[in-house]
């Protein structure tokens, strides 16, 4: 039973790349093939930074200290396990939508709970491979059959890897079944969700800012910072004991995973079924008479779209990471832009000063482009979308009012980025004009762009919301397009600067991202129109 649904499982979780979800009928051979390699590249480039991080680590190796590499690497690839799976975690363990379904088969709640456990145990491996399988090869490449026997450390580095992984299946569990626990106490949930994993992120990218520094003074300090880890973190050392080759280690570190394994199972089960089935709670209010208001079609389907994007947390944070950044990365250039103006005055004397307006428009552009909320917004309607066809609405105000919501959360804090870049960066008068609106543009190309593909590329019949918000081949379109689109404009005219007016060139940018933007556009309330009443 188990095996049977964990298959169910992975085929929810991968079906995207398999099946066409509109049609539901297969991929050919070569689409589905496409999509895979397109995925594995992305998981090569993974690969590749943490590589280049194992090379920054890789005298720890030469001067004896090859635990101590182990030890920083496993903490890297168990940081990078539960950062990525924990947000999959809590909607695919208690929020799937097959949960009550499953439940009322004569199927026995632990059997789901494994089946689901089983899935995440995978995934934090794909996540924990990222880091632990190129540092396993730069530990090689760096000279580690002359420290330690090939065959057992390599066989150790085996088991530990999976054991590895079973401790960070455990901690994101615990992160799920503790956000699920809250969530049935709160009541405001999901904001609480949301601002918990905001801090998160926050810390994250602290620690990536830091990363530099940190490995510089690790090598500087490497004996004292070994000592604090074997003293203060015992399964840390054990992992990394493990890595060169020591039995007892790896039978510790193996002990560790396990048992931690055990509790975590037993604990979820005991909880499993009461909070997957619980409601929200309800409170007790004393009526009180409101005249109601009336509102527009328009603003009636704008605020829906609102709540759905702070309902979800997994949507909120993925498709709203640039709204958060935008504001910081403003008040960090208040405070640091009188660092970079020596650089940048540098630059205005060289033939590349026409290419600081560029980047910076590149570098907010490819901001905006991970906020492709518009995207999945059509197929997050799910099995309810019947109610939205069936009402007496125009199919030109539901596009426009996804497509608003979602250019108007993201073009506030980009506009103030915008405005405050190119006044701390002394742009000229027509490079701020030419920035802000090629930033507002770009901002509404991948609202209406996002519309345009999410609603060709619909899914509907999704158990998990993190299939169309993550999974989704219109975000991955969306996204990269963006991307390619941001790195055009300085990367066009670099390449073609002898003949190419740079005055010319910006403005010809900008009005070529205007003219998208009326395209798709006029796409989604026509033909986007006719496509929605197909779904």
């Amino acid at each position: 039973m188990v095996k049977l649904l964990v298959k169910k499982e992975m085929k929810n979780l991968f079906r995207t790349y398999f099946i066409n979800q509109k049609s539901g009928k297969g991929y050919s051979k070569g689409k589905t093939i496409s999509f895979i390699l397109l995925f594995v590249f992305l998981i090569f480039i993974m690969m590749g930074m943490f590589a280049g991080m194992g090379f920054g680590l890789s005298p720890l190796i030469s001067s004896g200290l090859g635990w101590f590499y182990f030890a920083i690497m496993g903490m890297l690839a168990l940081a990078l396990g539960v950062f990525g799976d924990v947000f999959n975690t809590y909607s695919m363990l208690y929020k799937a939508k097959d949960n009550e379904m499953l439940l009322s088969l004569p199927i026995p709640p632990s059997r789901i709970l494994i089946s689901r456990m089983v899935v995440v145990f995978l995934l934090g491996l794909l996540y924990e491979g990222m880091v632990f399988i190129p540092a396993v090869a730069v530990f090689w490449i760096s000279g580690g059959s002359s420290v330690v026997p090939v065959f057992p450390a390599l066989l150790y580095q085996i088991l530990v890897f999976l054991f590895l992984g079973i401790f960070i299946t455990t901690l994101t569990c615990i992160l799920g079944w503790l956000v699920a626990l809250l969530s049935t106490k709160l009541k405001h949930k999901n904001i609480a969700v949301i601002v918990l994993s905001v801090v998160f992120f926050g810390a994250y990218y602290f620690f990536c800012m830091k990363l530099s520094d940190f490995i510089t003074s690790l090598i500087m300090n490497a004996e004292a910072f070994s000592r604090n880890i074997r003293s203060g973190f015992y399964p840390a050392y054990a992992f990394g004991m493990a890595g060169v080759g020591d039995t007892l280690d790896t039978i510790v570190f193996a002990a560790f995973s396990i048992v931690t394994f055990a509790i975590c199972v037993y604990v979820l089960s005991i909880s499993f079924k009461k909070i997957t089935t619980s409601s929200d709670r309800s409170e007790k209010k004393k009526y009180t008479g409101l005249k109601g208001k009336r509102v527009s079609q328009y603003w009636a389907l704008w605020k829906l779209e609102g709540k759905r994007f702070i309902s979800i947390p997994t949507y909120a944070l993925n498709a709203g990471l640039g709204i958060i950044i935008m504001p910081v990365l403003a008040v960090v250039l208040i405070f640091k832009a009188k660092d970079v103006m020596p650089l940048l005055e540098m630059i205005k004397t060289t033939e590349y000063a026409p290419l600081i307006p560029m980047v910076a428009s590149a570098m907010m552009a490819s901001i905006i482009s991970v906020d492709c909320g518009a995207a999945p917004s059509m197929s997050l309607e799910g099995k309810n979308i019947w109610i939205l066809r069936s009402s007496p609405l125009d199919g030109k105000l539901l596009m426009r009012s996804k497509i608003d919501f979602h250019f108007s959360v993201n073009a506030i804090p980009a506009l103030i980025l915008a405005v405050v870049g190119t006044i701390m960066l002394k742009m000229a008068a027509l490079d701020m004009v030419l920035v802000i609106i090629y930033t507002l543009g770009f901002s509404y190309l991948i609202s209406s762009f996002g519309m345009m593909m999410g609603t060709i590329r619909a899914n509907i019949d999704w158990t998990n919301p993190v299939v169309p918000i993550k999974q989704s081949m219109a975000v991955m379109i969306v996204l990269f397009s963006g991307w390619v689109l941001a790195i055009a404009y300085p990367g066009l005219w670099y390449l073609m600067r002898s003949f190419m007016p740079p005055v010319i060139w910006k403005i010809a940018m900008t009005a070529l991202l205007l003219v998208l933007d009326a395209l798709t556009y006029l796409w989604c309330i026509n033909e986007g129109v006719k496509k929605f009443k197909e779904l």
